[in-house]
């Protein structure tokens, strides 16, 4: 019975980083900049809700690495997810690609360059797993996980 849940674990993380990542394509290839942002949120609230009590809603290597670091996921389940969440961004992106027959470049716009994308995506990474820890994790201030925690990772 220990590999039928191992496997349903695996099985969410992958679903709910390929909705995820499949939502961003989705916006990216032909959404609008308004609407893109929320339901992108939206998407990321909704699959927790979903997801979250059966493999922890992680969705993303660098959470996964956050949480086997501060011992809150051991580190073969860490390593699993991580790859699972790497199978599911790639075949996320093969599935937006085959349904709009278009892809793009990720790429900072305009004159920004490399350093200012990685700074940027460090400081948002950071605060991704920052919350994650101090909200679905941490017990010393009382933030056990709540209904809210989904609505607080997907804002």
């Amino acid at each position: 019975m220990a590999g039928v849940e191992a496997y349903s674990k695996y099985v969410a993380e992958f679903l709910g980083t390929f909705l995820l990542v499949f939502t961003v394509g989705c916006n990216v290839s032909k959404g609008d900049p308004t609407w893109g942002v929320t339901s992108i949120a939206c998407i990321l609230m909704v699959s927790i809700y979903a997801l979250g009590g059966v493999s922890g809603a992680n969705f993303n290597p660098a959470v996964s690495l956050a949480l086997a670091c501060s011992n809150q996921l051991p580190w073969v389940t860490a390593g699993i997810y991580m790859i699972v969440q790497l199978v599911g961004g790639v075949v996320a992106g093969l599935s937006y690609l085959a349904l709009y027959g278009d892809s793009f470049n990720l790429a900072p716009p305009g004159n920004y360059g490399a350093m200012q994308a990685g700074m940027a995506e460090f400081l948002y990474t950071f605060m991704l797993c920052f919350v994650v820890l101090n909200v679905a994790c941490s017990t010393k201030s009382g933030n056990c996980p709540t209904s809210f925690t989904a609505l607080q990772s997907g804002l």
